[in-house]
């Protein structure tokens, strides 16, 4: 497979160039299709900064299901709330406040998924997964009729067969998105972990592992085979100016 011996700079700033505009367009596009999904559970993508925003008003009468959860546990506040990222709707939950307000006391708060009906939903919808499984279908076929994303257009840069060899789209689409459908799909498979079961260092430690895993697979390759990525290079193909 043709490639330089050391990593050309302008190649290089091109390269991240169109990787910045096609991850950016990406993430708003699988945002924006996540949204219908939301009043069943779904939540939006989020990065570590984001602009969330919550309404919240009060519920005068628990829903039934609620009071068969509950039982007697005493005085408690409901509060209905409805969640934005960005601007979009992302979802309602249902807060719930155990305990009565006083400096002696401490309460608890759980906070269940509904829909606008009160209706408990799950949040481990299929719907992350669909939307990345037809986004890579789509994108296999773009690369299939030689369309360039919009993101290499703007660098000015093409994908190609490697040394006329029969290049393979799908295979490429899968080891790109692949590994992001699966962890979209980890939650559903695995019955959901909650926060509380591993404690506040096992997050930390869960969102390193990932962060860390996710580097290895898409960037180390770029950096270690000048400009190259794995999915590009396992799937026969080749990115040029």
């Amino acid at each position: 497979m043709p490639q330089p011996s050391a990593l050309p700079r302008p190649f290089l700033a091109r390269r991240l160039l169109a990787l910045a505009v096609d991850l950016a367009l990406v993430f708003a596009l699988v945002t924006v299709a996540m949204v219908p999904f939301t009043g069943d559970g779904l939540r939006l993508p989020a990065a570590p900064l984001t602009m969330r925003s919550t309404d919240c008003s009060d519920v005068e009468t628990a829903p039934g299901w609620l009071t068969e959860l509950l039982g007697a546990p005493g005085p408690y506040s409901l509060r209905l709330c409805e969640r934005r990222l960005y601007g979009l709707p992302d979802g309602n939950e249902l807060r719930v406040v155990l305990g009565a307000a006083t400096p002696d006391t401490t309460s608890r708060r759980l906070v269940i998924p509904v829909n606008a009906a009160l209706e408990p939903v799950d949040p481990r919808h299929p719907g992350g997964v669909l939307i990345l499984a037809i986004l890579m279908a789509l994108s296999a076929l773009a690369t299939r009729l030689g369309w360039r994303s919009p993101g290499k257009a703007l660098a000015r840069l093409r994908i190609v067969p490697a040394n006329g060899a029969r290049a393979l789209p799908v295979w490429r689409e899968t080891l790109r998105l692949g590994p992001l459908v699966i962890l979209a799909a980890l939650p559903a498979l695995t019955g959901g972990l909650p926060a509380a079961a591993i404690g506040p260092l096992g997050v930390i430690a869960a969102v390193a592992l990932g962060a860390i895993l996710l580097i290895w697979y898409y960037l180390w390759p770029f950096a270690h085979w000048s400009g190259q990525s794995r999915h590009d290079r396992h799937a026969r193909f080749f990115v040029t100016g």
